[in-house]
């Protein structure tokens, strides 16, 4: 299966586009990890269930590790659930005229077989693209 590729042209600098995409408290908004940790090595969380989120309950949520933080470009973490390969999402920020462009690669799906994760890699298609992207150049693009 291919790499799920996106990105957005954001108006803001890539400073203040890579405080949103790392920050402490502003990650949490554009992405929808809880216990986040801006270390190399630490791990996070992708909650789905509302009800388990709340109550910081982590079970059945994909677990994220943070693999690379080179300020103010790449930002890279895995994405996989426990006993499952793990993927990897990379994201990028690049300086354009009127600000920032942020691409974004989550590759390692040849690792599967295409019946038992087309469904997720499919919702993952539209949640990088059309959620997590257009947050994260909304948050960058607030006053």
């Amino acid at each position: 299966m291919d790499d799920i590729e996106a990105h957005i042209d954001i108006a803001a600098p890539v400073e203040r586009v890579w405080a949103v995409l790392t920050g402490e408290g502003l990650i949490e908004q554009w992405l929808g990890c809880q216990r986040f940790k801006a270390q190399v090595g630490h791990v996070f969380y992708m909650q789905p269930d509302g009800a388990k989120r709340a109550a910081e309950d982590m079970s059945g949520a994909t677990h994220c590790q943070i693999e690379a933080m080179e300020p103010p470009t790449r930002f890279v973490f895995t994405w996989f659930m426990p006993g499952a390969p793990k993927t990897r999402v990379e994201l990028r920020l690049t300086a354009i005229a009127g600000g920032t462009r942020a691409a974004l690669v989550h590759a390692g799906w040849d690792q599967f077989a295409e019946a038992e994760i087309k469904a997720v890699h499919d919702a993952l298609i539209g949640g990088w693209g059309g959620y997590c992207l257009p947050n994260l150049k909304r948050l960058s693009e607030a006053p």
